[in-house]
């Protein structure tokens, strides 16, 4: 997801390999300007007369002062300290400091307060004041042979601008550029922070359409595998006895179309409620209180099944019952298809807080669900009885057939 993040925090106009050489040619053009309105260096009778190895001397200087700043930003502290320590060879050779405090000086000046924290540039340039105010004094009291109050005032009020007014602007800098600096993470951290929700939001609705998928194969499972098995245990008794016992085989193709008109009806009322929502749909569910018809319409082809409830089931939560309900019809679904003439014995139980059914059929020649079978139908039981907050067991019994008990909290919500 493309993310449109703040601006980021302001840079100087020009890269550090086009400062330096701008600055020496400020620094150079000033001090020849400079001299040339102060001396008599390039027009007689201008002022005070400069040694010519003096004056180049201080140009081939102020060449090589602008080169630290080609790393003024990677290393601030350290191009300060080379800017500055070229400005005191200048002040000694030109031994003027007027001419000497130079453009590549202001700008180490105004560096160093704009990349260092506060600890660092107050120590380097209290130091390098420190160094240039005594240095200057130094040479007044040996032009005067004495010192004064005037004179400490005197070099007090040309050594302070020096510093000050650069530091200032890097301050000024230093605080545009952190607030840019905080804007920006704002920025960043809020769009990372709704690409997350969005990702969130996104794995929601992949959840809620697989949620919505099991529900739907659960469902058509259960309704389709309950009637589908029974259409075809009558087709393979039909074809066996369609020959010798016409009337029965004719019966038996009744109970087909009969099992396939249900298993249709069934099928329409179930996409119905998948279709839809409201209230008035999920009316249309199977609860437990259809027990009987289940029990009715499975008995015509397995007779031997004995049903005992104990306790009230009709104030069941919708979910509560239609889960117990698909349970108890896949169960018997699976008993008739693997172990066809068993006895099977459907118990339900209001046993306190909870809800105990148990299916158990006996032995048959053919063979027991397994878990690991194939399909939907242990595992849709296990997820059904797990949603509404309950448990399922399924196992054989010591007589050889197989038993499937589910306990139901019967006043627990329906989990996510």
């Amino acid at each position: 997801m493309q993310t449109d993040y703040a601006p980021p925090p302001p840079r100087m106009l020009l890269p550090d390999a086009l400062w330096a050489p701008i600055f020496a040619m400020v620094s150079i053009g000033y001090l020849l300007v400079s001299i040339a309105l102060s001396t008599s260096f390039f027009l007689p009778n201008g002022g005070p007369t400069l040694e010519a190895s003096r004056v180049w001397g201080t140009v081939a200087i102020f060449a090589l002062q602008a080169v630290p700043l080609l790393w003024r930003t990677r290393h601030p502290t350290a191009s300060f300290w080379a800017v500055f320590t070229a400005f005191v060879a200048a002040v000694l050779v030109l031994q003027d400091r007027n001419l000497t405090v130079s453009a590549s000086l202001t700008f180490a000046i105004f560096t160093v307060a704009a990349y260092t924290p506060a600890r660092t540039w107050g120590v380097s340039i209290a130091a390098a004041a420190t160094i240039d105010f005594g240095l200057h004094l130094a040479y007044g009291i040996a032009q005067l042979g004495k010192l004064s109050a005037l004179l400490v005032l005197l070099i007090a009020t040309r050594v302070i601008p020096t510093y000050v007014a650069p530091l200032l602007g890097g301050l000024l800098y230093a605080a545009v550029r952190r607030r840019a600096e905080l804007a920006s993470a704002r920025e960043r951290l809020a769009a990372e922070r709704n690409e997350a929700l969005q990702q969130a939001a996104d794995a929601q609705t992949e959840a809620a359409i697989a949620a919505e998928r099991n529900r739907m194969a659960r469902e058509l499972h259960d309704v389709a595998a309950h009637h589908l098995s029974g259409i075809l245990l009558q087709t393979r008794a039909a074809i066996r006895v369609q020959r010798s016992d016409p009337a029965v085989a004719a019966e038996l193709l009744d109970g087909v179309r009969v099992e396939g008109e249900l298993a249709l009806d069934n099928l329409r009322d179930v996409i119905g409620v998948l279709r839809d929502t409201d209230d008035e749909a999920s009316r249309t569910e199977p609860t437990l209180s259809g027990l009987p018809e289940l029990i009715d319409s499975v008995r015509s082809l397995h007779p031997a099944i004995e049903v005992t409830v104990r306790g009230l089931i009709d104030d069941l939560s919708p979910a509560t019952s239609l889960a117990c309900f698909r349970i108890i019809q896949e169960s018997l679904t699976n008993a008739r298809k693997h172990a066809p003439g068993a006895d099977v014995v459907v118990s339900v139980d209001r046993l306190g807080g909870d809800l105990v059914i148990e299916v158990m059929n006996g032995p048959s020649g053919a063979a027991q669900p397994q878990a690991s079978h194939r399909g939907y139908g242990l595992m849709g039981m296990r997820e059904r009885a797990t949603m509404v907050g309950g448990s399922l067991e399924t196992g054989h019994t010591p007589q050889g057939g197989w038993s499937t008990r589910a306990v139901v909290p019967v006043d627990r919500r329906v989990r996510a």
